[in-house]
């Protein structure tokens, strides 16, 4: 019973994610006409910090990685 709910659950992921799949394509599909918006100053900063934020985290995965499998 448990792998028939498990299995379900699996299969309702992959339509979730097919869903989700396509809205964003639609988004994107849609958004290709428009013009860019121009950033003022508090965009261009909270872009800057949002890259800044993914680098660091990224640069912290990489390091905590590499120090648990050289301690392991």
């Amino acid at each position: 019973m448990l792998e028939i709910i498990v299995i379900g659950a699996e299969a309702l992921v992959v339509i979730w994610f097919a869903v989700f799949m396509t809205m964003i394509m639609s988004m994107y599909l849609d958004s290709r006409g428009m013009k860019q918006p121009v950033l003022t100053g508090a965009g261009r900063l909270l872009v800057l910090n949002a890259k800044f934020a993914f680098i660091v985290g990224m640069v912290a995965l990489a390091a905590l990685t590499v120090w648990e499998v050289t301690n392991a």
